[in-house]
């Protein structure tokens, strides 16, 4: 047990619990509670961006996949940068400028729908759904490596997935959008950080960049799993046991162990190093620089176009827009985001491929660490940040990366608790169950929403390992994350593009639109973790969508199509539709001008009668 990093976890704990306290007396009113008042400034505001977007999966995963997979890995920390140039040059502006709580709000205001409005409540949930799993796997494993026991009679997982719920739950139901922003910028700062830290320190114990590289890719990449007695011996399509791929790669003395295992029949699972297969060049060994170890041809382009894609339509990353006080605003708060996330996007995959080779020094020398090793290599790459930590900076630097680690998870599953109580308490609530509620009744059904939606989020964190997940997928966390990203992609983008810059978009179209996107992306999810855990199939036309690990270069362009197919078949616009269009791109002053002479007008007419 690291005791510092406790200490410093605790700390950040109860300071986040006192910023939401302290932000009590600003949410008094569902705009505190969902917007903190519109009075968010850019570089505040950039930086909450920040927090809300770098999660466990940036922060945890993309070293770990970089670990993992050499060039794969360094996919996700080039789309989460890029996806931002599509908020900031098709979207920020535009959004802030049109007004509302919510991203359900912005679809019925342009299409006047109530059908458009709860289809897109229905996908903002399950978006963060899919985005909230990551986090709490994040918590489970960090907890582990962290602590290393349980509570209250539960393993060490379960624990972190607990104790991490509870208290975003708590905060975010507390302190509002305020006490979140507040806590958002505090956690961004600090996670900065503590990457930074862990580069510095790689760089000063003698780290070089390029020799690391050229040392990872003169030998082909090694995966690492735990399997069963009955995974172990039982052969693949080749007619090849994966006990017999271990023992060509271990040494003698590991895989003497893994003979020991297998001839006494233990239940569990034991850990061992397997080759790995080029997805792209079957013939040819997969190298670290090169891509191929987890995609193939479609998948490279499919997951950078849902990392691109994806940020525009993350509910919870859009919220943060109506915070901004003008459209200025919010595109300079994205400028700001841009040079945060940037910075730290470089940073990230140097900490992973310095994993590598500290992680297998270290071990070499007779050490051992809290985290399941084989063959020098981590058995869960997402672990590989608290253990560079404690490798290179001892309990004190173990400690800031920890904490680091919970501030990421605590930033992004509060602004996902937000978004979803929005959706729940302001879009379905207010507009439907109860318009006439009192402001203190609307902010006690947000609160509900919240612990609702934590709750529900447990339960998905603790469901990850029951089911395998975690074995069936290397750099786990990243892989969810992108889950989310594509289904944002696939529902939301197509409507917000076009909503916004196509006057011809339909509200039949928009529907249908995101219906087809958002149905079709999950369904490919699904099949291909039914895939992955062996309930699928291979052949036939769903072997063929179940291996399409990202759908979105298949779902955003059948999304897209399907909008512009409909609209042009309905072709009923919205009867206000320049009104609306002067409202998504006019200047404040145009729109001054263009409402003062509705005023005019509609005053001539009163004086007429």
């Amino acid at each position: 047990m690291n005791t510092i990093a406790i200490v410093l976890v605790i700390g950040l704990i109860v300071f986040t619990i006192a910023l939401s306290i302290f932000s009590r007396r600003f949410t008094r009113t569902t705009a505190d509670f969902y917007l903190a008042g519109r009075k968010v400034g850019s570089f505040s505001n950039a930086s909450a961006i920040s927090g809300d977007y770098l999660s466990a999966a940036s922060f945890l995963g993309v070293a770990g996949a970089v670990y993992a997979s050499g060039l794969d890995g360094v996919w996700y920390a080039a789309g989460f940068a890029g996806g931002f140039m599509v908020v900031v040059l098709f979207i920020a502006s535009a959004l802030r400028r049109f007004g509302e709580y919510t991203v359900a709000d912005f679809a019925f205001g342009r299409f006047g729908s109530n059908r458009i409005r709860l289809i897109t409540v229905i996908a903002v949930l399950l978006t963060s759904l899919f985005y909230m799993a990551p986090q709490m796997f994040g918590a489970g494993t960090t907890w582990q490596v962290l602590v290393g026991k349980g509570f209250f009679g539960m393993d060490p997982y379960t624990t972190g997935v607990v104790m991490v719920a509870a208290i975003i739950a708590f905060y975010v139901a507390v302190g509002g959008m305020k006490g979140t922003t507040l806590n958002q910028i505090f956690q961004f700062w600090w996670l900065w950080f503590a990457m930074f830290l862990v580069v510095v320190f790689a760089f000063g114990s003698g780290f070089s960049y390029p020799d690391a590289l050229k040392e990872a890719s003169s030998a082909p990449i090694v995966n690492t799993k735990q399997l069963t007695v009955a995974e172990l011996t039982t052969e693949n399509a080749t007619g090849v046991t994966p006990m017999e791929q271990a023992e060509a790669i271990m040494t003698a003395d590991e895989f003497a162990k893994v003979e020991e295992f297998v001839e006494s029949g233990a239940e569990g699972k034991i850990p061992v190093a397997l080759p790995s297969g080029n997805k792209l060049h079957e013939l040819r060994d997969q190298l670290f620089a090169e891509p191929g170890h987890r995609y193939n041809a479609f998948d490279q382009f499919s997951m950078v176009l849902a990392l691109v894609l994806g940020t525009a339509g993350l509910p919870h990353i859009l919220n943060r827009y109506y915070t901004n006080p003008s459209g200025a605003a919010a595109r300079r708060s994205t400028f700001w985001v841009l040079v945060f996330i940037g910075t730290f996007y470089i940073l990230a995959p140097i900490a992973g491929l310095a994993g590598i080779g500290f992680i297998k020094d270290y071990l070499a020398g007779g050490e051992t660490i809290q985290a399941a090793t084989v063959h020098g290599l981590l058995v869960k790459p997402d672990q590989v940040m608290p253990m560079l930590g404690e490798i290179l900076g001892g309990q004190w630097l173990m400690g800031v990366v920890s904490a680091g680690a919970f501030a990421a998870m605590f930033s992004t599953v509060g602004g996902l608790l937000i978004a979803a109580a929005s959706a729940i308490g302001h879009d379905v609530y207010e507009k439907y169950i109860d318009p006439n509620a009192t402001e203190a009744k609307r902010v006690a059904v947000g609160k509900i929403a919240v612990l609702s939606f934590a709750a529900l989020a447990l339960f998905i964190g603790l469901a990850i390992p029951k089911y395998g997940l975690d074995q069936a997928y290397p750099a786990l966390i990243a892989m969810m994350v992108t889950w989310a990203f594509s289904v944002g992609a696939s529902a939301f983008v197509p409507m917000l593009l076009t909503g916004i810059w196509w006057k011809g978009t339909t509200e039949k179209g928009a529907t249908a639109g995101m219906l087809v996107g958002l149905i079709s992306a999950i369904s490919i999810i699904f099949l291909n973790i039914l895939q992955q855990l062996g309930t699928v199939g291979r052949e036939g036309v769903l072997g063929f969508f179940g291996a399409l690990t990202f759908p979105v270069l298949f779902t955003f362009p059948l999304g897209l199509l399907t909008i512009i197919i409909v609209s042009k078949i309905d072709g009923q616009l919205p009867k206000n539709v320049d009104q609306i269009w002067m409202r998504i791109h006019g200047t404040a002053s145009e729109r001054h001008e263009k409402q003062h002479g509705l005023d005019k007008v509609g005053s001539m007419f009163g004086k007429a009668k």
